[in-house]
This record gives C-alpha cells, sequence and structure tokens, in this order.
C-alpha cells in the first residue's frame, strides 16, 4: 500500500466481503494533533474468536484458497500505522459486524501520504448496488458526509454506471475536498486567501 487512501480502500472492501448491507466510514484528519484517522464499522458476518485472533497473521485469510492463500491487508495496515506511533483497533462480533480503527501521526516521517481520498470515496459509493454506504470526511473542524442514499436519490442505477455520472460525482467529492481542506488551513490561520 502506497498511500493511506490505498488502507481506506482495502478495509473497506472487506466490508463488502463480509456480506455487509451497511458500512459507515469516517475519515478524519485533524493538522492540530497531527493525526489521521480512519474508522470502518459494517454489520456484515463479523468474525469468531480464532478469525479475531488471527486476523493480523499475513499467512491467514477467511477467503478460500483458491482465491488467496494469504490476507495482507490487515498486517500492512498495523505496520504502517505502528511505524508512525498509530496503531489498529479492531472489534469483531460474530453475526454482528466489525469495526476496525487506524490511527497515523502524521508529523512522522514513515507517514504515507494520504492518497486520492475523492477517488478513493467514489469507487466505494459506486462499487456495489446492495451496500449502503455513509461516509463522513473531516478535516480539523469541517467536514461533509456523502452516502447511497442521497446519491440515489439523485441518480438512478443506470446514471451511477454511466462514466458521465461518475465524472460528475468525482467532481463533486474533488471540490468537497478543496472545501473542508482549504476551509480549515483559512480557520487555522494557515493559508488560504
Amino acid at each position: 500500500m502506497r498511500t493511506i487512501a490505498d488502507h481506506i480502500l482495502d478495509i473497506a472492501s472487506n466490508s463488502v466481503t463480509a456480506g455487509a448491507a451497511q458500512i459507515w466510514l469516517d475519515i478524519d484528519h485533524d493538522p492540530a494533533n497531527q493525526l489521521f484517522v480512519f474508522t470502518v464499522r459494517d454489520n456484515g458476518r463479523g468474525m469468531d474468536a480464532d478469525a479475531h485472533t488471527r486476523a493480523f497473521d499475513p499467512f491467514f485469510t477467511t477467503r478460500p484458497h483458491s482465491i488467496r492463500r494469504f490476507g495482507l491487508g490487515l498486517p500492512f495496515l498495523k505496520e504502517n500505522t505502528e511505524l508512525t506511533g498509530g496503531g489498529v483497533d479492531l472489534n469483531s462480533i460474530s453475526g454482528e459486524g466489525t469495526t476496525l480503527r487506524a490511527t497515523f501521526h502524521t508529523d512522522h516521517i514513515d507517514c504515507l501520504p494520504f492518497g486520492d481520498l475523492a477517488s478513493t470515496i467514489l469507487v466505494l459509493l459506486i462499487s456495489d448496488d446492495g451496500v449502503q454506504w455513509h461516509i463522513r470526511r473531516a478535516e480539523g473542524s469541517l467536514a461533509y458526509t456523502v452516502g447511497t442514499e442521497e446519491l440515489r436519490a439523485v441518480f438512478s442505477p443506470e446514471e451511477m454506471s454511466d462514466p458521465q455520472a461518475q465524472l460528475l460525482l468525482l467532481e463533486y467529492l474533488r471540490e468537497q475536498e478543496r472545501n473542508v481542506v482549504q476551509g480549515n488551513g483559512r480557520e487555522s490561520g494557515q493559508g488560504g486567501t
């Protein structure tokens, strides 16, 4: 994984694979405290005690071995957060769902770049018609939210798969990103005119 956005996409995709119908994603950059935290919570199948214990083992996966014989997403995430002095909290209840919280200290030299958060959010929103996404993105004291329920009120399923509509949505998400990042800089006196 080369960016934090890559980790977000990987972990959120795990929720889809776990059969979640509802997924909540919070992405929070706190420049004042030099923290980047993302939380993925789902109502998927969750993990039993054995899977939870082995979740960070790179040679463990719940997927069929014909598909993949190892699971590197969680171990890589854990390593990348710990390199910055952060960490990963994982809570899961079999039959109820999973919550994962990853914390990066952005002032550490080993912190990954954030990556393209708008594109990552877009991919999640259009990835699976059977999933209801609830996404919150915060930068300091400013935030925006977006979810599939709001999008489905504007776009039909056919439009959601149309590249023109996807470009429109991507531009909207990029504008939201600019607003929270630049607006936060103005609030803290760190830029913006």
